[in-house]
């Protein structure tokens, strides 16, 4: 081998080292996340995207909550689900209304339609957050005008229902 050959073939090497540790050290982060954690992330964008009146991303992310709960409720175990095994059952009982509820949400073609539909996955998702043994847990605010409620990470009530014709209208009733 010539010297340009050895120095590309090395530099080749450490990059995919690297690279793997980095991926590695990133899988391990999600393999040890509840499906309760999975499913907050898309949760989380169809909020904001609710909020900003907008449907991007919505059916996307409303069929990875659909997934996150069907693997869950298919190969369930109170820790994969993110609750304690007094909660079990509960939990088990509502992974299929979170699945049917983000299945509707992933065929909303309109914001009305997406906005009644996210209210059918919040509630599961609200019940599910408060079985959870998750330490970082999102708040739960609750419109009082659509009578619903939704969780969200930020302390800014930001209204999914309602987006910007009334965006602050809520209260968060658990931090």
């Amino acid at each position: 081998m010539n010297r340009n050959t050895i120095v590309r073939t090395v530099t080749l090497a450490i990059i995919l080292a690297s690279t793997a540790g980095t991926l590695l050290a990133h899988g391990t982060t999600h393999r040890g996340a509840s499906a309760f954690d999975a499913a907050l992330a898309p949760y989380e964008a169809i909020h904001h995207a609710l909020a900003g009146d907008s449907l991007k991303g919505v059916a996307d992310n409303a069929r990875a909550i659909r997934d996150t709960a069907r693997h869950a409720a298919s190969s369930f175990t109170a820790k994969s689900a993110g609750v304690s095994a007094e909660k079990a059952s509960q939990c088990q009982a509502i992974l299929p209304k979170v699945e049917s509820a983000a299945a509707r949400l992933a065929k909303a073609t309109t914001l009305e339609e997406a906005r009644e539909a996210f209210g059918e996955l919040s509630r599961p998702m609200v019940q599910w957050r408060e079985m959870s043994t998750s330490k970082d847990k999102p708040k739960v605010v609750f419109c009082p005008m659509v009578k619903k409620p939704w969780l969200q990470e930020s302390d800014q009530v930001a209204n999914p229902y309602l987006g910007s014709k009334m965006l602050k209208c809520g209260n968060i009733v658990s931090q």
